[in-house]
């Protein structure tokens, strides 16, 4: 049987839904190779278009992926952020925060790989560097208002280092999204789990009194 042919815009399927395609099949092709060696025909072809048609909705590759980036780190994050709202210590919504971490990785397991990419393209893109500065700074507004929490709860001395401990914070989820862009998926879950017994020890975290 003759293999069909790729198409343009396709006959009676809405434009969000061909977008969401591309952005499918970009996400995927540049997790596996790169975005270097990523190309906008191997992304239409792996999206069942023509070339032409990809052009349409995404006038470059910088702009295709940066649209994915920013879309994934504002759905990620906001899950991040929601799963740190939960009433508890320190602790508890730090944890929250890691099980969502892995909940996140299992929605979108090609996420940090293509984060992965992007910060390596990061130092030639000035865009892409301003998407990844972006997102450290959500992350570090929130993790500074759990520490901020922690310490008008007593949970953490009043004279305790706030940037300091938001910064290992940080550092650990930046870490454990790097491992999970390189490593197979229990190997991920494992080390997450060796964080939370950390947490669970008290051996993270300064103590208060």
């Amino acid at each position: 049987m003759a293999q069909a042919a790729r198409r343009g815009r396709p006959a009676g399927v809405d434009g969000e839904q061909t977008r969401r395609r591309i952005m499918a099949a970009a996400t995927e092709h540049v997790a596996e190779v790169g975005y270097g060696n990523a190309t906008m025909k191997s992304i239409a072809e792996r999206a069942g278009l023509t070339s032409a048609a990809i052009y349409r909705y995404f006038p470059t590759k910088q702009e295709l992926v940066g649209v994915i980036f920013d879309e994934l780190v504002q759905v990620i994050m906001g899950r991040l952020d929601r799963a740190t709202q939960v009433p508890g210590t320190l602790q508890e919504r730090f944890v929250a925060l890691l099980e969502e971490s892995l909940a996140c990785t299992r929605d979108h397991p090609m996420a940090a790989r293509l984060g992965e990419a992007v910060h390596l393209e990061s130092a030639r893109i000035p865009e892409f560097q301003a998407a990844v500065d972006g997102r450290l700074r959500t992350e570090e507004k929130m993790y500074t208002r759990l520490v901020d929490d922690a310490i008008r709860r007593g949970e953490l001395p009043a004279d305790a280092d706030r940037q300091a401990i938001a910064d290992m914070l940080t550092s650990l989820i930046w870490g454990l999204t790097r491992l999970g862009a390189t490593v197979p998926r229990a190997r991920h879950a494992a080390a997450i789990r060796q964080v939370e017994g950390l947490l669970a020890s008290g051996s993270l975290l300064p103590r208060s009194g």
